[in-house]
């Protein structure tokens, strides 16, 4: 009898993982196509950025000399400006000084935070600034807050400050298992109403301090409010910010220690923020920082989203992508890979057609996401059946940027990769920036980057970059992905 119960008994939690499993991996394939009310709103920001573009350039086409050096000086004073952060260690210093700066608020946001060196020195900058009186506002992933944050001592005792809150999307429990597939990947830092850092790098060792190996290179923006809390993008920011915590997925995070454990972090914390300020003296004066020193003025700036809801989303970012590059001739996308649906590929196959559009991405034996890497292996073919000329970059470090440059103004910075995941799944920022300055530095740093790749046309034809350096793939390596790119097959949409 006992036999028969505890058989009945596996077969039920079988058939519960079998459901579970379906339903994340099956749910995901359902269509979904972008409302006409969606749509429309995505072409009226797109239709706002591009007359903006045209007006500015119709002002200073029919001025003076006298008049667009007037122009350039009222821009200083008014427009937000903004700074380019391409180096890991200067993100994790800048990263420390914002909150070093902070005198009422805080707002982090990312998808992967551990408590590692970097994610722990961040964790005292927070406790400290917490200790002075400054409201902190956390919101973590709920699978990388499960995955290295849930055991770890320093992320419990600063969760337990009363002037903290915390809260997780889409937690990892058994009332979100049917929605695991759905993450929040943005990552962002705002400061008070001043300044706010947006981009594509989490914070963790792998994107930030002054490791030289295990690293992954990434990009963020840093912009600063002249006028306080007025600039568009960061409005759009603190609108998006406001949506999110309040959705339905959002859950407070509750947190209770023994008190002799909690003193034990907290000194910790404490010590170790010490520790970080000896070795960065310069947040010392974070705080009477002239940041319009350290950033130039960007003629515009607009926020675009995916989304906020755990749940298959419209393609809302990748309709606005996609017409914000119509009508231009020269692209230049970088991705840390491509992982496309026909949708995806009609789309770059459509925008070839009037522009050159080259697509940087990491060679395949350099590239830290094996599923990135075979999928690229499996569909090599269609991403040059577009037309789109592809450079397999061959980097010291694999790079983990999200950018677009469009022409010789626009730059498209952020979060998303050019993949199913992000399209469909995941909710994700990018700011779209009119400034010719941004625009030549991405350029020059793609420039570096394709002459350290493997440029591969349309045709088929391969050329190695002056800079290039082969990498022989090890025949572990090798095998591994084999299996892979057999393994991955149904599941593409989901990596």
């Amino acid at each position: 009898m006992m036999k028969t119960i505890i058989l009945r008994l596996l077969q039920v939690v079988l058939l519960a993982v079998l459901v579970i499993i379906g339903v994340n991996v099956l749910e995901p394939l359902r269509p979904v196509k972008l409302s006409e009310e969606k749509q429309a709103a995505a072409e009226e920001t797109v239709r706002e950025i591009k007359e903006s573009m045209k007006a500015d350039s119709s002002s200073e086409s029919g001025n003076t000399a006298l008049e667009n050096r007037s122009k350039d000086t009222a821009a200083l004073e008014n427009k937000e400006r903004i700074a380019c952060i391409d180096d890991n260690e200067e993100a994790l210093v800048l990263r420390l000084r914002m909150i070093e700066a902070a005198k009422e608020s805080l707002v982090f946001a990312t998808f992967d935070f551990r408590a590692d060196e970097s994610g722990s020195a961040m964790m005292a900058a927070f406790y400290a600034a917490a200790e002075r009186g400054v409201k902190v506002s956390l919101l973590l992933d709920g699978m990388n807050e499960f995955l290295y944050l849930e055991r770890s001592e320093l992320f419990k005792a600063l969760c337990t400050h009363e002037n903290v809150e915390v809260r997780v999307y889409n937690p990892i429990d058994a009332f979100h298992i049917l929605k695991g597939n759905y993450r929040m990947h943005d990552k962002y830092l705002i400061t008070d109403d001043t300044m706010y850092l947006l981009g594509g790098r989490n914070s963790n060792d792998i994107f930030l301090g002054d490791r030289k190996t295990g690293i992954n290179a990434d990009r963020e923006i840093f912009v600063y409010e002249p006028e306080k809390g007025n600039g568009k993008s960061f409005q759009e920011l603190e609108e998006y910010f406001a949506s999110i915590w309040e959705e339905s997925c959002v859950k407070e995070k509750k947190v209770s220690m023994k008190e002799a454990k909690k003193e034990a972090a907290e000194a910790k914390l404490l010590e170790h923020y010490q520790e970080i300020c000896e070795k960065y003296p310069e947040l010392g004066t974070a705080a009477e920082t002239d940041w319009t020193k350290e950033t130039y003025p960007a003629e515009s700036i607009t926020l675009i989203n995916n989304g906020t809801q755990a749940a298959k989303h419209e393609p809302i970012m990748f309709y606005t992508l996609e017409k914000l590059m119509e009508e231009s001739k020269d692209i230049v996308i970088q991705t840390p890979y491509v992982i496309a649906d026909q949708s995806m590929y009609a789309v770059m196959e459509e925008t070839a057609e009037h522009a050159d559009v080259k697509i940087i991405l990491n060679a395949v034996e350099k590239g830290s996401n094996p599923w990135g890497c075979t999928d690229y292996l499996n569909n090599k073919g269609k991403i040059l059946g577009t037309g789109c000329s592809v450079y397999e970059l061959m980097n010291e470090a694999a790079v983990h940027t999200k950018t677009i440059v469009v022409d010789d103004r626009m730059s498209i910075v952020g979060s998303y990769n050019w993949d199913m995941r992000s399209t469909y799944l995941d909710t994700e920022l990018m700011l779209v920036i009119d400034s010719e300055k941004l625009n030549q530095h991405l350029r020059e740093m793609n420039a570096e980057y394709m002459e350290k790749s493997r440029e591969v046309l349309p045709d088929g034809t391969e050329t190695e970059g002056a800079k290039f350096q082969e990498v022989e793939m090890t025949t572990a390596k090798k095998g591994i992905y084999q299996v892979l790119r057999v393994i991955i097959r149904p599941f593409r949409h989901l990596l």
